[in-house]
């Protein structure tokens, strides 16, 4: 009779601690939206074209503790046709495990290089274009005349960051992930299927007229094999104007898994009063099947290997009469195969300090190809 009588109480002690509770929660939890976006004009010579663009990709951010938070970054922008294309660049979870280390899960940009995970948003980038090693892929730039080494990557799976302080102003940042990897275009993926008998020895190619495997890099909820991409970044800082980096990317893309891919990268970034230096280099190494004299399959090796430099002087920070100028010089190339150099210069007025308008002429030289001249004017803004 007793249990009875306290039943209730019991039931409302529950109600009032849940309550408690959510509120609790709820005081902890904070909601940001950020982002950025752009509009351009860009004429290209080689495609006879010039035409607008517009685009807005909203970051949303979401703190549900202390310990963890949520990230999510969608691009809308409008196709050829016409048509509206909204596209999940990234969406995922971080915990963090103490306050140098810091486990994600989801879909993420993989920390190879700065561009990709730090610099490739627009009013960042100090050129209106990509740089000239990751053109033509990954969506950021758009169209390129030389053909990128990698894309902007973004995968699913899990990573881990771990932050070690050496005294004051020194850091060195560790990166390491798993994700589901690349796969083969699916328009060769039949062939490569029909060749995965027979395998030699892996032999290098270096051979201008033959053509590259085509990869998929887009991120995708399933995987066309158990082999699990995995790599990393290493990076020293002396802060707040220096950083160079090494990454490290390999996997398997198909569907035997005797096909692989891998990529090395170093980068720099450096910042200092008046000027901003950045580049990056990177190799490559691209399996693919061939069949030799007795009709036997082989492995050989694609190598090919690029970088670029570009340099920004502050010119409104030393003169009064050019506030809020920059020039921008950049030089990229790629080697071996798809081989390619490309000039660029810019000139870009900040309306203030997170808005930009950005003007870029760049001269494309295409070996065994056709060359380009582009020419842009990008207004660009951060929230």
């Amino acid at each position: 009779m007793n249990m009875l009588k306290l039943l209730p109480f019991a039931i409302a002690t529950a109600v009032v601690s849940g309550q408690l509770l959510a509120n609790e929660q709820q005081n902890n939890s904070r909601f940001a939206l950020a982002g950025y976006g752009d509009v351009k004009y860009e004429e290209s010579k080689l495609m006879d074209t010039s035409a607008f663009s517009a685009r807005f990709v909203p970051i949303f951010l979401f703190s549900l503790s202390d310990k963890m938070h949520i990230e999510a970054e969608t691009e809308i922008s409008v196709d050829e046709n016409g048509e509206t294309e909204i596209e999940l660049e990234y969406a995922d979870l971080h915990y963090f495990l103490s306050d140098t280390t810091t486990f994600t899960a989801g879909k993420f940009l993989l920390p190879f290089g700065q561009y990709g995970p730090n610099q490739h948003p627009s009013w960042i980038n100090r050129s209106a274009f990509s740089p000239g090693i990751y053109g033509g892929l990954g969506g950021h730039g758009g169209y390129q005349p030389m053909q990128g080494l990698l894309p902007v990557m973004s995968d699913i799976g899990v990573g881990i960051q771990h932050i070690i302080p050496l005294g004051k102003n020194q850091k060195i940042f560790f990166d390491a992930y798993v994700t589901n990897g690349l796969a083969a275009e699916a328009t060769h993926g039949d062939e490569e299927g029909d060749h995965a008998e027979g395998e030699g020895e892996h032999e290098e190619v270096d051979d201008h007229a033959m053509e590259l495997p085509e990869l998929a890099f887009e991120a995708t909820s399933a995987d066309n094999n158990s082999d699990k991409a995995f790599g990393g970044r290493i990076a020293y800082a002396f802060l707040p104007g220096i950083e160079v980096g090494a990454s490290y990317y390999t996997a398997k893309y198909d569907d035997d898994e005797k096909l692989g891919f891998t990529a090395t990268g170093f980068d720099i970034n450096w910042i200092g009063n008046h000027y901003i230096v950045r580049g990056e280099y990177i190799k490559t190494a691209t399996d693919a099947l061939e069949e030799d004299e007795h009709e036997e399959n082989k492995v050989i090796t694609f190598d090919r290997n690029g970088w670029y430099l570009q340099a920004t002087f502050m010119a409104g920070k030393m003169f009064n009469v050019l506030q809020g100028t920059d020039f921008v010089v950049e030089y990229a190339e790629t080697n071996k195969i798809n081989e390619a150099e490309r000039w660029a210069y810019g000139i870009n007025y900040w309306l203030d300090s997170r808005a930009v308008i950005k003007a870029t002429y760049e001269d494309t030289t295409v070996h065994d190809g056709e060359d380009d001249k582009r020419f842009a004017i990008q207004y660009s803004y951060g929230f």
